[in-house]
């Protein structure tokens, strides 16, 4: 708290000296060397704590923050969430898509986890709607060879055709 109070008097009495001097300050081009000059020294007085800062002090002071802190990791969750669910919807109409080519007309709902590097992978599917078991099987199979989803995590609920 000293250190804090110490700047904002030494920035307060260095703008009082510098406005004092250029009130002072002839006209004409010595007035502008002088509003130029006391212009970087109250820059300098400003930024004169963060040039002189223990760099260290800070990085140890961060690193020993509670636990419920803002850290790296919720950092990159927080920023994986919104592109999860954009996957999981993207990945859903795609296999809609899929599933209308091969005369379906079905739902289907992707679940994501985080795969590496934290992007968020598609790990299980759910897919609803009325189809035969040989539509099935092809969907199975493309589901398991394009997005990489094994079979034993893919659910098929069959419904009546209306």
């Amino acid at each position: 708290m000293e250190l804090i109070r110490t700047w904002i008097l030494t920035v307060t009495v260095s703008a009082l000296i510098i406005a004092a001097a250029e009130a002072l300050m002839p006209e004409g081009a010595v007035k502008k060397v002088g509003k130029l000059t006391g212009g970087l020294i109250l820059v300098l007085g400003i930024l004169q704590p963060l040039v002189s800062m223990d760099y260290q002090d800070l990085y140890d002071m961060v690193n020993t923050l509670p636990a419920g802190s803002i850290r790296q990791e919720s950092l990159a969750e927080a920023a994986a969430d919104p592109m999860k669910g954009i996957i999981e919807e993207e990945l859903g109409a795609y296999i809609v898509d899929k599933g209308a080519e091969l005369g379906l007309d079905c739902t289907a709902q992707v679940e994501c986890a985080a795969g590496e590097e934290g992007v968020p992978t598609p790990q299980r599917v759910t897919v609803s709607g009325p189809f035969t078991q040989s539509q099935k099987e092809r969907l199975i199979q493309w589901i398991t060879e394009d997005l990489g989803i094994p079979r034993e995590y893919q659910i098929y609920i069959s419904e009546e055709t209306p």
